[in-house]
């Protein structure tokens, strides 16, 4: 008889594999979902974007060719009147018009064989060209003939000079013509006519579209009405905008346009930037719509055809209930078969792979599980390892970007250690670019120092043979140029160019050779201006903020390294006049003799100043004796 105690471990190991096997499928379930969710979310995505890019496609190539059709419209009514204008009938009826007193029976006559020959114009082998056809003076844009009598005698401001040239044969969009279409759109199509006494431009033949016949054209551009019997099928719309803020639109059923005033469509901000395109937006009758225009700039209006977005992703949107039954029965025999594998298979993998998702969540991205199973838990394996190895890489990376800005750290405190040390300024500054252009790798690396006139900045020191050349040579800058240099220290402000291009001499006049990216920040203490520091790159994108932000740290370290230098040197030279008084003054204490007292002085002077030739005389009324001076 075996005693109970002799099984712990196996009745545990018992426990652990029969809750680990009934866990497992949840365990797996996620990671066959999530992939087949993100398959089936990313297809119905891009069939629901390709239906929208095959829909935008096809309505800007139905607003281009809507604008095709008014352009072929206004072409036939252009080219009615240019043959009209030739008429010899209405010429000499014009010219009566133009010469007899309105209250003649001569001008009534020439008038209504004017409205004949108008009349003609109007109407062509049955079909109607123009709602209608009349003559006006293009100086005041009275109506002499019309084929409308209302219209004769009274004026249009859409027929006079202002609106129309008169010596061209074109066609106008007017909105809102107190004779022609009051609140409405109105197309105007205008070609000269000459009568005989009359001056070129004098005379316009007019054709004018409003009414039906503007209805009939907007009624001919609806290219998603659709005729099915008896009924009319309207799934989008066709309509013109009119700047600034006019739309122009065929209502349901209508024979005539209607026009809307004081509206803000994304059409008008979209046109000034995009002659052509798409766009979505909310309709007024707040439905989500996709719409294609082609403004034409010699209208100053557009055509827009708009189509809502529930017609467009009909079809997408029906599979919709297909994809998610299918996501659910794939759910369902996901469970099934990672049940069944689960109690079939050996368990060791699975432990393994708990092994590594244990050893992930404590930070542990060296271990891997065998991933050589041809089934679901390699592949699940091999997902794993996939994603250890993305989370190891992201992990490095960001180590990486953390070692990387202490180095910089670390670097910007050794160069400002080392700048700060030294005490004489030229060596101060040939330290620093020296410093700075190893240990941060740029191309080329310079200091300006303003002169003491603050007119010229001048290259003190730099790295490289050039510009090692270029400061023996005394190269300066003059300050508030329009190179960097002067820019800088004239302004007392950072200033970073990247991507110069050759064409742009005024930033190259700093630049070396090859260089595309310059970085100027300026050296000063107390917002007085010693100077810049130029730092050039080869590359484009050398400079990003932090390296600003460490090159801005070390000028204004330097330029404390460079007043402390100055200032130095200040203190040395008064000491040394300090002292050259003291010496003279004590070696003058002692003597009486005139003559003894000059030539010590001078000598001293001599001495202290560098052994240049010391000249005193005395002069003065009071001053007797031969003596008058000293030469040494």
């Amino acid at each position: 008889m075996v005693s109970p105690l002799t099984h712990p471990q196996p009745t545990e190991q018992r426990e652990e594999r029969g809750s680990l096997i009934r866990r497992i499928p949840f365990l797996i379930l996620p990671l066959i979902l999530i992939p087949l969710i993100s398959l089936g979310i990313g297809a119905f995505l891009s069939f629901r974007n390709l239906m929208q890019d095959q829909a935008a496609s096809q309505m800007v190539s139905a607003a281009q060719a809507q604008v095709q059709v008014l352009q072929e419209w206004t072409d036939t009514s252009e080219q009615r009147l240019q043959l009209g204008s030739q008429r010899t009938a209405l010429r000499e009826a014009a010219s009566d018009l133009l010469r007899l007193p309105a209250s003649s029976s001569n001008y009534r006559a020439a008038q209504n064989s004017a409205r004949t020959e108008l009349e003609d114009l109007r109407v062509r082998q049955g079909q109607t060209l123009f709602s209608g056809v009349l003559l006006a003076r293009s100086s005041d844009g009275t109506v002499l003939a019309s084929t409308n009598p209302d219209w004769e005698g009274q004026a249009s401001p859409s027929l006079t000079l202002d609106a129309i040239d008169p010596l061209a044969l074109a066609t106008y969009p007017f909105y809102n013509d107190p004779l022609f279409a009051p609140d409405n759109l109105v197309l105007i199509s205008s070609a000269p006519l000459r009568a005989s006494g009359a001056q070129e431009g004098d005379l316009l033949l007019i054709g004018v579209n409003s009414d039906t016949r503007l209805g009939s054209l907007l009624e001919e551009m609806q290219v998603f009405w659709e005729q099915r019997g008896i009924y009319r099928v309207e799934r989008g719309r066709t309509f013109v905008l009119l700047a600034p803020d006019v739309l122009i639109e065929l209502p349901r059923y209508a024979t005539e346009p209607e026009a809307v005033s004081g509206l803000s469509h994304p059409v008008f901000t979209n046109a000034v930037d995009t002659p052509s395109g798409t766009v979505e937006y909310t309709n007024k009758e707040d439905t989500l719509v996709l719409a294609a225009y082609e403004w034409i700039p010699d209208f100053d209006l557009g055509i827009v055809t708009e189509l809502p977005q529930s017609d467009i992703f009909a079809e997408v949107n029906a599979l919709a209930p297909f994809t998610i039954a299918m996501i659910v029965g794939a759910s369902i025999f996901s469970i099934a078969v990672v049940a069944f594998v689960a109690n079939r298979f050996l368990l060791r993998p699975l432990l393994n792979l708990t092994e590594l998702a244990e050893r992930l969540s404590r930070g542990d991205w060296s271990f891997r599980v065998p991933s050589d199973r041809d089934d679901e838990i390699g592949a699940l394996a091999h997902s794993l390892n996939s994603m250890a190895d993305e989370l190891n890489s992201l992990y490095q990376s960001l180590e990486d970007r953390v070692e990387e800005r202490t180095r910089q750290v670390r670097t910007a405190g050794e160069v400002a250690r080392a700048v700060i040390s030294i005490a004489s300024l030229d060596d101060l500054l040939r330290r620093a670019v020296d410093l700075i252009q190893q240990q941060f790798n740029y191309d080329y690396v310079s200091i300006f120092l303003i002169e003491e006139d603050g007119d010229f900045a001048a290259l003190h020191d730099a790295t490289g043979e050039i510009g090692k050349a270029l400061a023996a040579e005394g190269y300066i800058v003059p300050v508030g140029s329009a190179s960097i240099i002067g820019w800088v220290t004239s302004n007392n402000q950072m200033r970073l160019v990247t991507d110069i291009q050759a064409e742009d001499t005024e930033l190259r006049r700093d630049l070396m050779p090859d260089m595309r990216s310059e970085l100027a920040v300026p050296l000063q203490t107390s917002g007085s201006v010693l100077g810049a520091m130029n730092v050039q790159s080869s590359n484009s994108d050398t400079f990003r903020p932090q390296d600003v932000e460490m090159l801005q740290t070390l000028a204004d370290q330097l330029s404390a390294a460079i007043l402390n230098a100055r200032l130095a040197k200040i203190s040395a030279i008064a000491a040394d006049r300090a002292r050259l008084v003291s010496e003279i003054t004590s070696e003058l204490s002692g003597s009486l003799e005139i003559e003894d007292v000059l030539e010590k002085a001078a000598r001293a002077l001599q001495r202290g100043l560098g052994n240049p030739e010391v000249i005193i005389k005395i002069h003065g009324e009071e001053t007797t004796g031969p003596y008058t001076g000293l030469e040494i």
